[in-house]
């Protein structure tokens, strides 16, 4: 199938999308090959730090931190935590965290449909608009040539 490009009309897209969501319920991706493709990813930064998953506002039933749609992460690994506020709006997500200690420039946040840059001040803060719903994580790079990457999680 060709790549879409920005000339593509919304007809277009709407179509395609349609077609999608008619394959997903008549020939699902069998969930064994969900997982297969998802550990296949996780190979490719097999020598990055791992930084886990130790607080998660939704998880430790204190609700969410200003409503409804906002959840509160909280990632740790030995040479950095990330702290990461997700929003529901829609189907889509936005991200805004911080990096403590302040350590990297840009980072990565991946997902199913790519990966997503952005920058990250000298405070360590970053944000990241419009994201899709579903797993994600964070990766990143720390000084002296390592990588950090939080565990996956759903936002």
């Amino acid at each position: 199938m060709p790549k879409l490009t920005n000339g593509a009309s919304a007809e277009d897209i709407g179509l395609l999308s349609a077609l999608g969501e008619m394959f997903d319920e008549v020939d699902p991706v069998p969930q064994e090959v969900v997982r297969a493709g998802y550990a296949a990813f996780t190979w490719r930064t097999i020598d990055a730090e791992l930084a886990e998953l130790a607080e998660d506002s939704m998880l430790a039933g204190a609700g969410t931190t200003r409503g409804t749609d906002t959840r509160l992460l909280t990632f740790e690994a030995p040479s950095v935590s990330v702290v990461v506020e997700v929003t529901e709006i829609g189907d889509r997500r936005k991200l805004v965290g911080q990096l403590i200690p302040a350590c990297s420039a840009t980072l990565r946040i991946e997902h199913p449909a790519g990966a997503t840059t952005v920058a990250v001040d000298e405070q360590g803060l970053f944000s990241a608009e419009s994201l899709p719903a579903g797993p994600a994580r964070v990766a990143l790079s720390v000084p002296g040539g390592g990588a950090v990457v939080t565990s996956w999680v759903t936002v």
